[in-house]
């Protein structure tokens, strides 16, 4: 966890003040859209889903990939709680959460293009800030944002945009009867 924190401390102070304030306000106007635990994971899936497959679209996996061991890393360091599921998630709520998130990520990118910040730093500030909001939820769910996403962003149908449905709900107990390879991965022992 130590070089983790230490990347991206780094990273926050090369990109300079006006993206790290970005990064930051980004994840404040989230915060402040009150969204439910599900359809906080749905927005954010949405959001990473979009940018994998616009801004990414070349290296896809990588991108999944670093995010999921960045997010999964911080929420183990943070014994992130399993999320409240109090109500359904209300479609037009993700949809606002998931338009927060790539707006100030266009933002983000932006600011660090104009103050000609490496393609390294900028990838980091990125990753920071998706691996910020996931890291408030429990490896299980992280996991299985990620796994949908990865789902969604190998189909060619998928365009940029379309709402990723992160399922909390659906999940049941094992019978004697389930296969083992029929089920959706949901975490790591």
């Amino acid at each position: 966890m130590r070089t983790l924190v230490e990347t991206i401390d780094k990273t926050l102070l090369n990109i300079g003040r006006e993206p790290r304030d970005l990064l930051f306000e980004t994840i404040l106007a989230f915060d402040n859209l009150g969204l439910s635990d599900e359809e906080e994971i749905c927005a954010i899936a949405t959001a990473i889903a979009s940018n994998a497959a616009g801004t990414h679209r070349r290296h896809v996996t990588r991108y999944l990939d670093a995010i999921k061991v960045w997010a999964i890393e911080m929420a183990v360091d943070a014994a992130s709680p399993p999320p409240r599921l109090h109500s359904l998630p209300i479609a037009e709520s993700v949809v606002e959460g998931t338009e927060t998130l790539l707006a100030g990520t266009r933002e983000l990118l932006d600011a660090l293009e104009t103050a000609e910040v490496t393609l390294q730093d900028r990838l980091v500030a990125e990753l920071t800030l998706y691996t910020r909001l996931l890291k408030r939820h429990d490896v299980n769910t992280i996991n299985l944002a990620l796994y949908r996403v990865t789902e969604a962003t190998a189909l060619t149908s998928f365009k940029p945009g379309e709402m990723i449905a992160v399922p909390l709900r659906e999940t049941h107990a094992l019978s004697r009867t389930d296969r083992l390879e029929d089920l959706m991965v949901r975490g790591t022992a």
